[in-house]
């Protein structure tokens, strides 16, 4: 069976090195064979989650099950819907999920014991994030109340500059992304916002 990683911050990886590399740390230790890095994916789209999961989808068949992997399963799933339908109602039956926060071992769908668990903490899941998501705006209403909310820093905009030089140059989105350190979304969108802008 393969076992293919996912690691997932939502600004980037500089940021977040420390969730970055614990990830990363936590996929090596159960042998995935591949890996799919994703940044910046707070409320955005996850083109390599969806890349993923659609290759895993086409790859897998009764004589090569795919194991997909991610370190916790808020690093994989924003929410209990989605995470329900991707263990209990898989696309392809050969394609399973693995989350070691939940289980050491492949999630069986027809496991009730498993499922509820893995129900139980996503509901856990589910309310921290919504509480946190209460919080923050409560802060940041006070905030702009103060005049003290100047919004969240910019980080891959900053770089727009260098993203269209590089582009100028030839270099291809992934290799603009590697070598400024930021992620492919972000390089796609200023390429996108710059074409047009420039209509």
């Amino acid at each position: 069976m393969e076992k293919w990683g996912y690691v997932r911050v939502s600004v980037n990886r500089d940021e977040q090195a420390a969730g970055w590399e614990d990830q990363i740390a936590t996929l090596k230790k159960l042998e995935c064979d591949r890996f799919f890095y994703e940044e910046a994916s707070t409320r955005k789209e996850r083109p390599e989650f969806q890349r993923m999961i659609s290759e895993a989808n086409a790859t897998a068949g009764p004589n090569r099950r795919v194991c997909l992997v991610a370190a916790k399963m808020d690093r994989a799933f924003r929410d209990l819907s989605a995470a329900d339908d991707a263990i209990t109602k898989p696309v392809n039956p050969n394609v399973i999920w693995l989350l070691p926060d939940i289980s050491q071992h492949p999630l069986d769908p027809k496991d009730a014991t498993q499922m509820l668990l893995a129900r139980l903490l996503s509901v856990v899941a589910q309310f921290e994030r919504d509480r946190l998501a209460e919080r923050r705006t409560i802060g940041i209403a006070r905030a702009k109340k103060e005049g003290k909310y100047k919004g969240r820093k910019p980080t891959a905009r900053a770089k727009t500059p260098d993203v269209l030089a590089l582009k100028d140059r030839g270099f291809r989105p992934d290799e603009i992304a590697l070598q400024l350190g930021i992620g492919r979304a972000s390089v796609f969108r200023i390429l996108r916002d710059h074409r047009q802008g420039a209509r």
